[in-house]
C-alpha cells in the first residue's frame, strides 16, 4: 500500500509538472526573452519604440522594456545583452566599424526608412526681416543679435542635448563666426527655448534636424552651411568645416537576437515606416498626450497592410552610414 501510494504520489508530481511545462509552452512566457529597446533622447526614437513595441508584444508575444540610455552607449550594451536593438541610429560610422564591421557583435538590420538632415536653423520670420541669414555668411555678419544673458559677449548657438553628436563647435571655431554653443539639455529643453523666442519673435539660431513632429507646426528656414563632402567627412572632429552629411536612418540589433528571439530579430529586419508615419505618432504623444500604448494602437490600427509587412515581408536594405557620419 504504501509504495503503491508512492508510485501515485510520482505520478501525480510528474502529471503536474508537464501540465506546468505544457502551459508555460502555450502561453510563451517564462521560456521567451524579454526584448529591450533603446529609447534616445528625442521624440522620433520614442515614436518608433512605442509602435515596435506594440506590434512583438501583441504579434509574437514577447514582453518589451524600453530602456533609456544615450546613442553611443547603446552600442556597448548591445554586447552586454543589456540592450536586444536600437530602432533609429543616425550615422555613427566609427561605431559601425568596430561592432558591425569589426568585431561582428552587432548586426545591420537595415534601413529604418526617414532620411535624417541635420543643420543650422532659424524661424522663417527672422530670414524673412533679415535675408542675409539664409548662408552662415550671413550669420556671422548678423551675429550680434543672438546674443543672450547665457552667450554674452558672443552671439548664442543653441544646441540640443550633449550627448548628441555634433560638430557645431568646430564649426563656429572653423568658419570663425562670433558664437557660443550652449547646449539646452535635452531636446525637449531645447524646443521649450525655442517655442518661447518663436512666440516672443525674437532672434534665435539652433541646431535642429528633420523628421521632427514640430517642423509642421512651426516655420524654420535652414542655413546654408559650406556643402558636405565625402573628404570633409574624413576630417578629424575638431576640422570639420561643412554641413552635416546626409544619413539614412537605419537600426541595429544584437549578434544573439536572432537565436533568441527569430520572430523579433526578423521584424526589426522588416519594419520600415516613412517620416510622416514617425511625425504622426510623435504628435499624438507630445502634444496630445497620448500614452504609449494609446497611440501605438492608434497607429497599428490605422495602418494593417504596413503592419502585416513587417511580420511577413521582406528585410530593408541595408546601407552602412557614411563616413563621417
Amino acid at each position: 500500500m504504501k509504495q503503491a501510494r508512492r508510485i501515485a504520489v510520482v505520478v501525480a508530481v510528474i502529471g503536474l509538472v508537464a501540465v506546468a511545462i505544457s502551459a508555460g509552452a502555450a502561453s510563451g512566457g517564462a521560456s521567451k526573452a524579454t526584448i529591450v529597446l533603446a529609447n534616445n533622447s528625442w521624440e522620433g526614437s520614442v515614436a518608433n519604440n512605442v509602435v515596435a513595441q506594440y506590434v512583438i508584444e501583441k504579434n509574437l508575444g514577447y514582453n518589451v522594456n524600453l530602456l533609456t540610455i544615450d546613442e553611443i552607449p547603446a552600442w556597448p550594451a548591445m554586447v552586454q545583452g543589456k540592450v536586444s536593438a536600437v530602432m533609429e541610429v543616425w550615422g555613427h560610422s566609427p561605431l559601425y566599424a568596430q561592432y558591425v564591421k569589426g568585431n561582428h557583435k552587432v548586426v545591420d538590420a537595415g534601413l529604418e526608412g526617414p532620411n535624417g538632415n541635420i543643420g543650422w536653423y532659424v524661424p522663417t520670420y527672422l530670414v524673412q526681416q533679415h535675408p542675409e541669414l539664409k548662408t552662415w555668411q550671413g550669420v556671422k555678419k548678423d551675429w550680434k543679435m543672438f546674443v543672450t544673458p547665457q552667450s554674452s559677449p558672443q552671439g548664442q548657438f543653441l544646441d540640443g542635448s550633449p550627448s548628441y553628436v555634433t560638430n557645431d563647435q568646430a564649426l563656429v571655431k572653423n568658419l570663425g563666426i562670433n558664437l557660443k554653443v550652449v547646449f539646452a539639455g535635452t531636446e525637449a529643453a531645447q524646443l521649450t527655448e525655442i517655442e518661447s523666442d518663436y512666440k516672443a519673435k525674437k532672434p534665435v539660431l539652433f541646431y535642429w534636424y528633420t523628421p521632427q513632429y514640430q517642423n509642421a507646426i512651426y516655420k524654420f528656414s535652414q542655413v546654408a552651411l559650406p556643402a558636405w563632402t565625402p573628404a570633409c567627412g574624413k576630417l578629424k572632429p575638431a576640422a570639420i568645416n561643412c554641413a552635416y552629411p546626409p544619413y539614412h536612418l537605419y537600426k541595429v540589433m544584437a549578434a544573439g537576437l536572432a537565436r533568441q528571439a527569430p520572430t523579433v530579430a526578423k521584424f526589426i529586419q522588416r519594419f520600415n515606416w516613412t517620416s510622416d508615419d514617425q511625425n504622426s505618432v510623435s504628435y499624438n504623444l507630445a502634444v496630445k498626450h497620448m500614452s504609449n500604448s494609446a497611440a501605438a494602437a492608434l497607429f497599428v490600427n490605422s495602418h494593417q497592410s504596413l503592419v502585416k509587412s513587417w511580420l511577413s515581408g521582406s528585410s530593408t536594405k541595408v546601407s552602412p552610414p557614411a563616413p563621417g557620419t
